[in-house]
């Protein structure tokens, strides 16, 4: 699997934009931030031939920037709990992050759920609810390519704040436990900062320590 990590910030808001797939192909993008001058646009045509799938791992606003400028056809993935987020710049938060009120319509939207897996690209997607940052964030689980793309759950030594719109600091520790019972291998692909694995986290990150090694 071919996983590249486009980096791109507005207003010193900074996203982990995710695009999976073999060169030339078609390819999954997962959390499309913020596209300005075409940037993610611009590696996808240059390496891909189309886009398959998108994913959003929450509705925050540096996570679902892009949408409004990319050009696609696919669906787009989310939970059914952060849709209004699309819709709403109160709870996208984008006046917070760019100082502007965004508003997004995605018209293929498909609602994912906890457990719930799909083949895309031969690819094997596992959902994995974490509603703590979000009502309606969640996890990307790919077993056999043992990777996880965790949005603004887990980051390295670090996870995603409660205080913003739709968080719940009452669900950290039941989100985290799923994560603390993937393999410890499991390389993490945060939506900010640098990639980590889960037997780092568990051994370093103070969240989640409390499950032990």
């Amino acid at each position: 699997m071919e996983i590249k990590k486009l980096l791109y910030s507005q207003r010193d808001v900074w996203c982990n934009t995710y695009v999976l797939g073999e060169e030339g192909g078609p390819c999954i993008i997962i959390d499309p931030g913020f596209n300005e001058n075409g940037f993610i646009s611009r590696y996808v045509d240059k390496h891909h031939s189309r886009i398959e799938a998108i994913f959003l791992t929450h509705g925050h606003y540096d996570h679902i920037a892009g949408l409004s400028s990319l050009s696609f056809s696919c669906p787009v993935y989310m939970h059914q709990n952060d849709y209004e987020f699309l819709m709403n710049p109160r709870k996208n938060c984008s006046n917070l992050l760019v100082g502007e009120q965004k508003m997004i319509s995605v018209p293929n939207v498909i609602f994912v759920n906890e457990q719930d897996e799909m083949e895309i690209l031969k690819y094997k997607i596992k959902i994995i609810e974490t509603p703590f940052h979000t009502d309606g964030s969640i996890c990307l689980y790919l077993e056999n390519q043992n990777a996880l793309f965790s949005g603004d759950t887990l980051f390295h030594l670090g996870i995603g704040r409660t205080d913003l719109p739709g968080g719940h600091e009452q669900y950290i520790l039941d989100s985290l436990k799923k994560l603390a019972a993937l393999p410890h291998t499991t390389k993490v692909y945060p939506g900010h900062g640098e990639m980590t694995n889960i037997d780092n986290e568990m051994r370093y990150n103070p969240y989640m320590r409390y499950f032990g090694v």
